[in-house]
């Protein structure tokens, strides 16, 4: 049977929930793209993760890695940084879409992670209270 590690299947379900809850707000198709974007950047997120400090590293150093290894937050700094007029509130209108987005893309990638190491921590608990 395939065993995948307990940081990284916390992660991806986090990752999927975030996105369909986060994208249920708007209409049941932007909770499927949300789901599948947020599951889809976690998943390189993880190939990167597991090379690199390895997931049973220190939740300090796993939990930085697994955010800025993220595409999707590496595109949503992208678009912050193109946008920078935006951002800080120079600018305003709806040319500022894309920054809003992105602004909300990078706080929703924040939030999986922290599901990959909440479950790594329950899984270590119950094995250790066995």
């Amino acid at each position: 049977m395939l065993r995948i590690h307990p940081f990284v299947m916390g992660y991806l379900i986090a990752a999927v929930m975030t996105g369909a809850i986060a994208g249920a707000f708007v209409n049941p198709q932007a909770a499927f793209i949300g789901a599948v974007a947020l599951f889809g950047g976690a998943l390189v997120s993880c190939f990167v993760c597991q090379w690199r400090p390895g997931v049973e590293a220190p939740a300090w150093k796993l939990w930085p890695v697994a955010v800025f290894a993220n595409p999707l937050m590496i595109a949503a700094l992208a678009f912050m940084a193109a946008d920078w007029q935006c951002v800080i509130g120079a600018r305003r209108g709806w040319g500022c879409l894309e920054a809003a987005l992105a602004i909300l893309a990078a706080g929703l990638s924040l939030v999986p992670p922290f599901g990959g190491l909440l479950w790594r921590w329950w899984k270590r608990r119950r094995a250790s209270a066995t």
